[in-house]
């Protein structure tokens, strides 16, 4: 039976290989970006930080930062503070269409600023500060109150008693009473003592306490890793209820809600009816104790700082030197949830954010106010449909490199980052969904890295060998048709059917005799090329020179159904290059060559041949004989191509259309029976010149066509 190498088989495995070696990289890169994913989800559910959530937390952090500042603003510049009817109708408009009303409520919140300039008038006008003397505050609320203001929420922490005496805590006290919808500060945090650690809530002074309408936590839930804020705090769980932040206890009283309904709604993880797409951060975890837990929403920011009207507290207290009068005080508080914050470089309340790095505590605060009273938040995306879709990112990355090879598929892999960017702002921008970017990029890099590593070190070092091991053997075109195949299906010897060619010179002895043997070596050099040339165009591998003789090979190492065909055809063509070279020699003054080219088809054994220490790919067998003698034949015939009757058969039967001449049958020495042999005088039309002659005269069977 005939052992060949199968090829198809051969390129069948190395796909299975490949697709097996595809769907792991998947599979593993995959893993890692789920990884990613849920230590990210585990974060914001308050667990605490695992020892690889070193890296990872950052790394999401800096995509999320640029991708919401990639996404634009609201409001990227301040808001017109007393902007005329239209002007300000025209305002809200702009935001009742920006993100689906995300901003509408913007215009409803006014930030009354302890700035720089306030600071400063208070110097002049002989008022200490810091503290600030709570008269002042107090007359503040009365002049909000005039106003028509409808919340205030103080911004500032006031447990201790006034130092100015306890008439100061009283003229703020009393405003407070009269107006009713005041918001004092408290603090919740932990504190290290002797037996661990402690949960001290810091209220504001007592008195204070007793007439303020609501107090509200104003502690912020930071990032550990960089100090930034991206989320703010809602409420925290303590002592079997639920404590409000500042900004959502000023957003529920400006809506009319009771304590109790805010307690309710909380408790339910609602606030207005809507669900609260809740994060929640550990705040103050140490060894041996897990911190507090501070249920939160990821900032939806307007824009950078004041982004909300701000008004300096010395424009309030003085209007008349701002130019301001009774009635655009009205104009600008009427109706509105007023924010009272230091943002006073004295004061030192201010945070990293993704939107800038000096943004006011106070407003972080009307941030979260705004979201909840426009009951639009920002969310993470779904779990599951975001691991289905890293999977797809992931399983398209490795396809481009196994498909186009790693140098070819950066750049689409470079694109196919950058689509991540673009559906994580797609998402923000429709539906204020938050696209974790960060495990998106690392599993499309570990994706690369893992497919370029393969295809390096298990396929193209692989190539790389065969190249140098066969590249001087065969054409380039069937170099990489056997890379799929292994060395040694290669290189063991085997039996298999191909076609043998033989050629050689006639006249060479007479030029090597009587030129130089540089000039020889150059002139067989040059005839070596053409016709080395024109076997790889026909697929044929050069198994061997010798002397002036070529010997070459079609359908190893490589099966080739056709291989016949295609050493009847490269031999017409090596004669068409043989008469033109035979031209150029005469214009040099060189003799005339002549070349011969014996054909036979049979089955022989290709492998390699030789000893351990040394050995050759060659073929063997009596196919190796017949095709030499038939060479030698064409002495005896006056032909240029003998072929055998096998390979005439062959040939015809893969299609090509030869033009040959029966010579009769032969005997061939080393076989006992005579065989068949055709002189081939044209191929597929293509015509030696001996050919017009013969076939205009040929009758009966002489010429076969």
């Amino acid at each position: 039976m005939k052992a060949v190498i199968d090829l198809q088989e051969r390129q069948r495995r190395m796909r299975r290989r490949n697709f097996y070696s595809f769907g792991v990289i998947v599979l593993f890169s995959a893993i890692v970006g789920w990884n990613y994913l849920d230590n990210l989800f585990r974060f914001y559910s308050g667990h605490p930080l695992r020892a690889l959530s070193a890296w990872q937390l950052p790394l999401h952090a800096l995509f999320y930062d640029l991708c919401l500042r990639l996404h634009g603003f609201a409001q990227p510049q301040p808001p017109p503070l007393l902007p005329d009817v239209a002007t300000e109708r025209r305002w809200r408009e702009r935001l009742k269409k920006w993100a689906d009303g995300s901003f509408r409520h913007l215009p409803d919140i006014v930030i009354v600023a302890i700035d720089d300039q306030t600071v400063r008038s208070l110097k002049q006008s002989g008022i200490p500060y810091p503290p600030m003397p709570r008269a002042v505050y107090g007359e503040l609320v009365k002049r909000l109150h005039r106003a028509g203001a409808k919340v205030i929420a103080f911004d500032l922490h006031m447990n201790l008693p006034s130092p100015f005496g306890e008439s100061d805590d009283q003229a703020f006290q009393k405003a407070m009473a009269e107006f009713k919808r005041v918001i004092l500060a408290c603090r919740l945090f932990s504190e290290r003592h002797s037996g661990g650690f402690a949960t001290i809530y810091e209220g504001p002074h007592q008195p204070l306490a007793e007439n303020a309408a609501g107090l509200g936590l104003i502690e912020m839930t930071i990032d550990p890793w960089d100090r930034a804020i991206r989320s703010a705090t809602v409420a925290v769980h303590y002592r079997d209820e639920w404590l409000p932040s500042l900004g959502t206890m000023a957003a529920a009283l400006w809506l009319g809600k009771s304590e109790e309904q805010l307690q309710r709604e909380l408790t339910q993880g609602r606030f207005n009816g809507v669900p609260l797409p809740l994060v929640f951060y550990r705040i103050g975890a140490e060894e041996n104790f897990e911190g507090l837990l501070f249920a939160a929403l990821p900032l939806n920011f307007a824009g950078p700082e004041k982004a909300f009207r701000h008004i300096s507290l010395e424009a309030v207290l003085f209007p008349e030197r701002n130019g301001l009068t009774e009635k655009d005080l009205r104009r600008l508080f009427a109706g509105k949830l007023v924010f009272v914050g230091d943002t006073s470089e004295l004061g030192k309340d201010t945070f990293l954010t993704p939107v800038s790095v000096g943004f006011p505590g106070v407003e972080v605060h009307a941030t979260l106010a705004q979201m909840l009273l426009s009951g639009k938040f920002l969310r993470l995306a779904p779990r599951l449909w975001t691991q289905i879709l890293l999977l797809l990112f992931v399983a398209l990355a490795t396809a481009l490199v196994f498909w186009l090879r790693p140098l070819r598929a950066f750049p689409l892999l470079l694109l196919l980052a950058l689509s991540v960017f673009a559906i994580a702002l797609k998402l923000l921008d429709a539906w204020l969904l938050i696209l974790p970017i960060a495990p998106f990029l690392v599993s499309l890099a570990v994706a690369f890295v893992l497919a370029t590593t393969y295809l390096q070190f298990a396929v193209e070092r692989h190539a790389r060998h065969i190249r140098q091991r066969f590249g001087r053997f065969v054409a380039p075109s069937v170099l990489e048709a056997i890379i799929v195949a292994s060395e040694d299906e290669l290189t063991r010897p085997r039996r298999m059917e191909a076609t043998v060619l033989f050629t050689d010179l006639k006249g060479f002895t007479t030029i090597s005799e009587e030129r130089p043997p540089e000039e020889v070596a150059e002139l067989l050099n040059e005839h070596f090329e053409i016709m080395t040339e024109i076997i790889d165009r026909h697929a044929g591998t050069v198994s061997k020179f010798i002397g002036d003789a070529i010997m070459a090979l079609f359908g190893v190492p490589v099966p080739q159904p056709d291989h016949a065909a295609r050493a009847v055809r490269c031999a017409v063509e090596m004669q068409k290059a043989m008469d033109e070279f035979r031209q150029r020699l005469s214009q040099r003054q060189l003799p005339e060559l002549f070349m011969r080219i014996g054909i036979h088809t049979g089955e022989l054994v290709f492998g390699a041949i030789g000893s351990k220490r040394q050995s050759d790919l060659t073929v063997i067998g009596d196919t190796v004989n017949v095709a030499s003698r038939l060479e030698g034949m064409n002495k005896e015939f006056g032909s240029r191509i003998l072929i055998s009757e096998t390979t005439y058969e062959a040939a015809q039967a893969a299609g090509a259309r030869l033009i040959a001449e029966s010579v009769g049958e032969v005997t061939v020495r080393g076989r006992a029976r005579p065989m068949r042999v055709y002189k081939v005088l044209g191929v597929d039309g293509v015509l030696l010149p001996e050919a017009t002659t013969v076939v205009g005269h040929a009758t009966g069977q002489k010429a076969v066509l």
